[in-house]
């Protein structure tokens, strides 16, 4: 016991213990002896100083979670905010670069004609025995419209003979077996070599594909006579639709 008292009051607080039980012995041994009397003293037990703070407990171990709490109401809705002011508009952006031109297409569609003012070109030529007779044609890649007349729409020039004005465009070099050029509505034909054709009046005559004098939406066929003792002839042609 006296252990106990010693760790929970320390040597101080013993002592005034043991101090306070025998000075209430005293008092009591005191109202003993005075015959029975009521004691005209009492001994007021003086309080010792406090002792020493003990050292802190262990920490107890965790107790068990509560219960969750119930969800709460949801909050009012807050009003709506006023609009912001609208922003500026920003700074226009720089161009791009412009592509590179694509190629030129056809200016013809498939299936249709030589347009108005266009011009195609070829070349024709053959060679045939003494005394027969040659045909050689012409064919356009591009048909026209409608056929030319003979001989008011087709012209023929003679090796060496001096080109008239509707098969002369006027642009770049002179007009040549080399370089065949006609106008608008014209079909000319530049000799560009023969050997023993009979001199004829306009020249081989051009004639349609159904034989007749002129010139076809398709093309052209000339017919020559030949000498002895072989004949040759060929050149380059021009048309231009009208």
């Amino acid at each position: 016991m006296f252990s106990m008292l010693r760790n929970r009051l320390g040597i101080p607080g013993v002592i005034s213990v043991i101090a306070l039980v025998f000075a209430m012995m005293g008092g009591a041994y005191a109202a003993n002896n005075s015959g029975g009397g009521k004691a005209t003293a009492s001994a007021k037990a003086k309080r010792g100083p406090t002792g020493p703070r003990g050292p802190k407990g262990a920490k107890g171990s965790v107790g068990p979670a509560g219960p969750q709490g119930a969800v709460g109401a949801a909050g009012q809705k807050g009003a709506t905010g006023a609009q912001g002011p609208t922003g500026s508009t920003g700074a226009q952006g720089t161009p791009g670069a412009a592509g590179s031109p694509g190629a030129a297409g056809s200016p013809w569609t498939a299936g249709g004609v030589l347009p108005p003012g266009e011009t195609e070109t070829g070349a024709f030529g053959g060679k045939f025995g003494a005394g027969g007779v040659m045909e050689t044609g012409v064919s356009f890649l591009i048909p026209l419209a409608a056929g030319m007349a003979f001989p008011a729409n087709t012209k023929s020039i003679p090796l060496g003979e001096p080109v008239p004005a509707e098969c002369d465009n006027g642009e770049g070099a002179a007009p040549s077996p080399t370089n065949p050029e006609a106008d608008p509505g014209f079909f000319c034909v530049f000799t560009g070599f023969d050997s023993n054709i009979p001199s004829l009046p306009f020249g081989p005559i051009p004639l349609t594909p159904g034989g007749t004098p002129g010139v076809g939406t398709t093309g052209a066929i000339f017919r020559v006579g030949g000498g002895t003792p072989e004949a040759s002839y060929g050149g380059s042609f021009a048309v231009t639709a009208p």
